[in-house]
């Protein structure tokens, strides 16, 4: 009998991956479904009647992360395959989605999942790329459009009437999310809108022109989610070794590049000069770790992606944080130790993201 679903579960939380239907992901916090992730589109065909050719679940020895890893394949016009990689950890989830076209076709018209989250929602705050402040709203009763427009949303936040946080954020390929700027004969357009019951934010992330010429290649795209429930107990601090991050001995290359090519004096953990200063100060590690000052936020230094000759890159660089926040806890929790890093300060700083890795990441149950 085929498998109906995967589910990955956590302290407050259970992800839940299907093969085929309307939703490709659901994610249920304090015991009710917040997000539903639905199916993409490429060119005038939608994924919600692919065949589903790989389906699995992997655990991990130490419990601290589970994924989700699927391959659909949408049998109509040159067929197109939509791969899915998902990893979660106590607070975290960093989802990948990969669509080619086979056959010799090409991608064309392409709309990521439309993201649903489930209510009643007091509060809705969201950063438009290009802004410097959040966005504000208390959704009403009524359906209303919130942002409409060819600009991505950098990141969602919503909070619950319970407390329940959720949230949204592009991951590590920001610029990608936008190249309805970046492609010719092509556009992009995102709309979020909804009510307290439900707010919905749909991708279509590139629109081609009649007579523009498509080009060949495959496209990934990065997503970061997270949430949290109110009333956890504060971790211990005994014992930990404090790292501040603002006084840290870092090559100018491993500072987050601000518009215009100014260096900002937060680090960008997409950069090779930090990422070796965390993996040092890890493998060095006798106690648990918190570090300082560690503000994640939007970085335009394309050398940081390994892409120098494009000059300027947007991106976001939580999803390394994260990223590095799992690997590091994994490496202290063999001697018993742990780490956390604390945002003090920015944009982001207010995120439900801040907040999870500013805590000890708790182990996962066993997930089916």
């Amino acid at each position: 009998m085929p498998t109906e679903e995967h589910l990955i579960h956590g302290a407050d939380f259970t992800f839940r991956s299907l093969p085929n239907g309307k939703d490709s992901l659901i994610l249920e916090v304090a015991g009710r479904p917040r997000l539903h992730c639905g199916r993409v589109r490429c060119a005038e065909f939608s994924e919600l009647g692919a065949l589903s050719r790989k389906f699995r679940l992997h655990g991990s020895i130490d419990n601290l992360t589970a994924s989700f890893e699927t391959l659909s394949v949408i049998p109509f016009g040159c067929e197109y395959e939509v791969e899915r990689d998902l990893e979660a950890v106590d607070g975290f989830a960093t989802a990948t989605v990969d669509i080619r076209a086979v056959n010799h076709g090409k991608v064309g018209n392409l709309a990521l999942e439309d993201l649903e989250f489930d209510g009643p929602w007091n509060k809705l705050e969201f950063l438009v790329w290009g802004e410097e402040q959040f966005r504000t709203v208390e959704p009403a009763a009524d359906e209303q459009e919130f942002h409409h427009s060819p600009e991505t949303l950098v990141m969602i936040r919503l909070t619950a009437d319970d407390g329940v946080r959720v949230e949204f954020a592009t991951g590590s390929d920001l610029w990608r999310h936008r190249s309805g700027f970046r492609t010719p004969g092509a556009s992009g357009e995102f709309v979020l809108s909804g009510s307290r019951d439900k707010i919905v934010f749909r991708r279509q992330i590139l629109t081609y022109e009649a007579e523009a010429e498509i080009e060949k290649r495959p496209w990934r795209f990065q997503t970061v989610f997270a949430w949290s429930v109110p009333g956890r107990e504060a971790d211990s601090e005994a014992g930990v070794r404090s790292i501040n991050l603002a006084s840290a001995s870092i090559a100018e290359s491993g500072r987050r590049i601000g518009c215009g090519g100014k260096v900002l004096p937060e680090l960008c953990l997409a950069s090779a000069p930090a990422r070796k200063f965390f993996r040092t100060q890890v493998r060095q590690a006798s106690s648990p770790l918190r570090f300082e000052h560690a503000n994640f936020g939007l970085c335009m230094s394309a050398a940081h992606l390994e892409r120098p000759n494009k000059k300027e890159l947007e991106h976001l660089d939580l999803e390394d944080w994260i990223a590095f926040y799992v690997w590091g806890n994994r490496q202290l929790l063999k001697n018993g130790h742990w780490l956390t890093m604390h945002c003090d300060c920015g944009q982001f700083a207010d995120s439900v993201s801040a907040a999870n890795l500013a805590r000890r990441p708790r182990p996962l149950p066993d997930s089916e």
